[in-house]
C-alpha cells in the first residue's frame, strides 16, 4: 500500500511539473502551430510590410483590428542563424511597422510605432492591459497605442 502511495505521488508530482514546466511556453507552441498551418490567400504580405530578416513565405495573417492587420512570420537571425519569429503590422492608411526576435524570446516578442499602434504576444495567463484587444491566442493588440 506505502509502494503504491509513493506511485502516485511520484505521478502526480511528475504530472504538475510537466504542466507548470509547459505554461511559460505556451505561445511559442501556438505560434509554432500557427505557422505551420496551411497558408491561404490572406497570408500574404501588403506590399513594403516585409520585414529585411523575415521569410515572407512563412508568412501567416493573426487578424485584422480597427483597420490595422497583423501578421506572424519566421525569422533567420543573421549574426547568429537562430531561429526565431517576426511580428508585423499594417496600416494601408499610415504604414508598416515590425519586429523580430528569436525562438527563446518569443514570448517577449513586441512592436510598436505611432503609424500602427502596438502588438505583443502573450502567453496564456497574461493579464490584458485596459485598451488592448486579444487577436487570436497569442497576440493582444492597441491600434491606438
Amino acid at each position: 500500500m506505502v509502494c503504491l502511495r509513493v506511485r502516485a505521488g511520484a505521478l502526480i508530482c511528475t504530472a504538475a511539473l510537466v504542466l507548470t514546466g509547459c505554461a511559460p511556453d505556451d505561445s511559442i507552441s501556438q505560434i509554432r502551430g500557427f505557422l505551420a498551418a496551411e497558408s491561404g490567400p490572406d497570408d500574404v504580405l501588403p506590399p513594403g510590410v516585409a520585414d529585411a530578416t523575415s521569410d515572407p513565405e512563412s508568412s501567416r495573417f493573426v487578424g485584422e483590428h480597427a483597420g490595422v492587420s497583423y501578421f506572424l512570420t519566421k525569422h533567420i537571425d543573421p549574426a547568429s542563424g537562430a531561429p526565431g519569429y517576426c511580428l508585423l503590422i499594417s496600416n494601408p492608411s499610415e504604414g508598416a511597422a515590425s519586429s523580430c526576435g528569436s525562438d527563446v524570446n518569443a514570448t517577449r516578442l513586441w512592436v510598436s510605432s505611432s503609424a500602427t499602434g502596438s502588438a505583443r504576444v502573450v502567453v496564456a495567463d497574461d493579464i490584458i492591459p485596459d485598451g488592448w484587444t486579444k487577436l487570436g491566442d497569442f497576440l493582444i493588440v492597441n491600434p491606438e497605442e
